[in-house]
């Protein structure tokens, strides 16, 4: 299809274009034009000397700066910023200095302006707004839009999207560069080359043993062909052994969903973890599918699922993941023993997987066969890729009126007779150039999927100042928001209809998409990006401090915050859950963490759960995952939990730290021990930290009682000499309300539900609308926390009071 890429240089002119659609101009927004008095008062007496009219030092005249600060001569106020709280400014030779205290009044505010001027900048708006789909957006779209599952993050796939406060929808963040471009038609050659093969792929349905009987050797292969045993022989597996020999004998036909069935025994030792099949595709780096498995040796279970595979001969390794004795010898060979069963055992040298009782000694999988079916295509996503395609061969109007259908449903809105004759003058080309009619028809489509329509999430009009959404437009924001998705045929009949705009069709319509499994979106993606989710993991625990820190365990907890969210929302329940609660979601791996009683709690999937009351857990703020994506792999950080809470909970950002400020060591082998509170208290006696950390440590100190990867704790495990010293969970908010307990924390939290509130809704809307909040955005925000309060904070209502607001519908 040589003209295909022809036909794309216009496309990708036209995204080029766009590169610059998210890199916002200046706000309109006007800033106040005086300064607040104490930083004027404090400029005049220690900065106008030095940087004004009559000496400017270094030719810098702060005199002449603009008062909008935050929005008018950023980078020179974010110098006076920078030099004030490091110290360096006013300088020390200066006779009449400033106390700390007023240094980190002035770097406080400063600071907070230019926070204001950046979420003025990133909110503003022109007459057309483009947002860029996501990554995982354009995964769901091009599934709905054409039933094809693509691996976005698959190598040579979409980059991670960039983020701004941990949000990765912000329309001015994620702009457009040339290597995009190259990828998006990458990636719509695949996703068409999936949904239209040259020739209709033969259905996969085959299965093999673990073992073949070509694998066995001599004396062995006599010996079993003999007893009738060849073609039982299995694969014993224990702790971190690898099997490499699940491909089928067949490559796969053509890209798609496969279904893969693994038949094997689960052995479990009494007091020790279950074995974890864990099925990992190298070349895409792709983990397939996880889970514990108990079985036993003569009742294997089958583990079924489902995974996207290219074209080919799969590359993927089966590892028994949990921890165990593998790295030494005699456990590291198989040997060339075939093994059966345990009763006929392995090899003398070989270490035992089995005591003298016949239990098993480790946590190892025994496999018996693997099976593979595919490519598997629902009824909905033939029927999808078939309704683009014309029905006879070369019938243009038929191609017409199939382009004009996937572009409807693919740009989310009625396409112009002028928009389709572009997409048909493409066939026409291509039929012109002597390509096959099939290969003439996917360029078309090719240019559909490479449109900034499809790529962009547009609001506006060109030629028109409109400052609130059409129905087509409400559809679409409401569907991304509930989703992560194109709308349905519902909605776009209710766009369609102009219905909309009418707030008791729009609350059916929150109902009905909440009710969905795909409600399950917004969940995962709501919560990963305002609590930072993606950051858990980011340092790795040290492995030596922290030997049951494992990946099993990691996704374990992002998985209880994930599933926590998602039963507050199902469920009908208050904000309240967030702060405290006396339930969690739960599996085997985390119950056994958390140390809470394990015995009805499933293996792999997460079940609410009723805590203990000493349980010391409930909440978000005592989850594994936060406290463990705020400490850095080695020890928790009080500070950056502090910074946490701050921003997650009251929606304050502190200001930066000053420059220059030496670490918090760790604890000299021959000093005394010292918890990181003792050595964080007499760290900030540097008059420039004392004034910021007074208002972030008490919302960290907090969590002292738990360790980096989140585990209880009564005391501080440190080097020194001496006795490991008692943690100290006491502190004091900045507005002299005191605790004693993380309990008693969540309980000044709790105490304080309207400041909350107002801060999840805030993170609500900048999810939903895909910009930060502005001053401009005051009134809504405020609205829907009146209606957040009268229903008696539940989040299901929260959400439907945010749809239903005009802030929903603005532009």
């Amino acid at each position: 299809m040589k003209t295909a890429f022809t036909s794309f240089a216009s496309v990708s002119s036209m995204l080029l274009l766009l590169t610059g659609i998210g890199t916002l101009c200046a706000a309109d927004t006007v800033a106040p034009d005086t300064l607040d008095p104490k930083v004027r008062a404090y400029i005049n007496a220690h900065c106008i000397s030095c940087h004004g009219a009559a000496s400017a030092k270094a030719d810098f005249r702060i005199d002449k700066l603009s008062a909008k600060v935050g929005i008018e001569d950023t980078p020179q106020w974010l110098e006076v910023m920078e030099r004030i709280s490091s110290g360096e400014m006013p300088p020390k030779e200066q006779k009449k200095r400033p106390s700390a205290e007023e240094s980190a009044r002035i770097v406080e505010w400063l600071s907070a302006r230019m926070k204001e001027g950046e979420a003025v900048r990133m909110a503003s708006r022109g007459r057309v707004s483009y947002n860029r789909l996501t990554r995982d957006e354009y995964v769901n779209t091009v599934r709905d839009l054409i039933g094809v599952h693509f691996d976005a993050t698959d190598p040579g796939g979409f980059l991670e999207d960039p983020e701004w406060h941990g949000f990765e929808r912000i329309g001015s963040v994620l702009t457009l560069s040339p290597s995009n471009i190259e990828k998006y038609l990458a990636a719509a050659e695949v996703v068409l080359a999936e949904a239209y093969p040259a020739k209709k792929p033969e259905f996969l349905d085959s299965s093999k043993r673990a073992i073949l009987e070509s694998q066995v050797g001599e004396p062995h292969y006599s010996r079993l062909k003999g007893l009738g045993l060849l073609d039982k022989v299995r694969y014993e597996m224990w702790p971190g052994d690898i099997f490499r020999y699940s491909i089928p004998k067949e490559p796969l036909p053509e890209a798609g969903i496969y279904e893969i069935s693994y038949t094997l025994s689960g052995l479990k030792p009494e007091k020790g973890r279950a074995p974890r099949l864990f099925v990992y595709e190298t070349k895409l780096d792709r983990v397939l599918h996880e889970q514990d498995v108990l079985a036993p040796e003569d009742k294997p279970v089958t583990v079924t699922f489902r995974a996207h595979l290219p074209k080919g001969r799969p590359s993927i390794d089966v590892i028994n993941s949990v921890p165990g004795p593998s790295n030494t010898p005699p456990s590291g060979r198989h040997g060339s023993k075939p093994f059966i069963s345990i009763k006929d055992g392995r090899s003398p040298w070989q270490m035992k997987l089995t005591d003298e009782q016949g239990s098993p000694r480790y946590p190892f999988l025994i496999i018996d066969s693997i099976a593979f079916k595919g490519p598997i295509i629902s009824e909905e996503e033939q029927r999808r890729r078939d309704e683009y395609l014309p029905r006879d061969e070369g019938n243009l109007e038929q191609v017409r009126e199939g382009l004009g259908r996937m572009a409807r449903r693919a740009f989310r809105r009625p396409v112009t007779s002028e928009e389709l004759d572009g997409y048909v003058s493409i066939v026409k080309k291509e039929l012109a150039i002597g390509e096959k009619f099939p290969n003439a028809v996917r360029a078309g489509m090719l240019a559909i999927l490479c449109s900034k329509s499809f790529l962009f999430i547009a609001e506006g009009d060109e030629d028109t100042d409109r400052h609130t959404l059409n129905d087509w437009e409400i559809a679409t924001r409401l569907s991304y928001l509930l989703w992560s998705t194109m709308p349905d045929e519902e909605l776009f009949a209710l766009a369609e209809q102009g219905k909309l705009r009418d707030k008791t069709e729009l609350s059916k319509q929150v109902a009905r998409m909440l009710a969905d499994p795909r409600a399950a979106r917004f969940s995962d993606s709501f919560s990963s990006q305002w609590l930072h989710l993606r950051k858990v993991g980011r340092f790795p625990p040290d492995k030596k401090l922290y030997p049951d820190y494992d990946a099993h365990l990691e996704r374990s907890m992002i998985g209880e915050t994930k599933a926590f969210f998602h039963e507050v929302l199902r469920s009908g329940l208050t904000l309240r859950e967030f702060l405290h609660s006396d339930w969690s979601m739960m599996n085997y791996r985390l119950a056994q963490f958390y140390g809470l009683p394990d015995a009805s709690v499933p293996r792999n999937e997460f079940q609410r759960v009723s805590l203990p009351a000493d349980s010391r857990r409930g909440g978000l703020l005592t989850q594994a995952s936060i406290l463990s994506l705020t400490s850095d792999g080695t020890r928790h950080r009080p500070v950056h939990r502090g910074v946490w809470v701050s921003e997650a909970i009251f929606g304050k950002s502190p200001p930066p730290p000053p420059a220059n400020v030496d670490p918090i060591e760790p604890n000299p082998v021959d000093s005394p021990k010292a918890t990181l509170r003792m050595k964080l208290e007499a760290h900030i006696h540097d008059s420039r930290c004392a004034s910021c950390h007074s208002k972030i440590d008490p919302l960290g100190l907090a969590f002292e009682n738990y360790d980096a990867i989140g585990r209880w704790r009564t005391e501080e495990v440190v080097e020194g000499t001496g006795d490991n010293p008692k943690v100290n969970p006491t502190g004091k908010l900045p507005d002299g309300r005191a605790y004693n307990t993380p309990e008693e924390f969540k309980q000044l939290l709790l105490a304080d539900l309207d400041t909350f509130s107002a801060t999840f809704i805030e993170k609500l809307a900048t999810y939903g609308l895909r910009r930060s909040m502005s001053f401009d955005d005051r009134n809504e925000l405020l609205a829907i926390a009146k209606a957040s309060r009268a229903k008696d904070y539940r989040l299901r209502d929260i959400v439907e009071a945010f749809v239903l607001s005009d802030l929903f519908v603005k532009r």
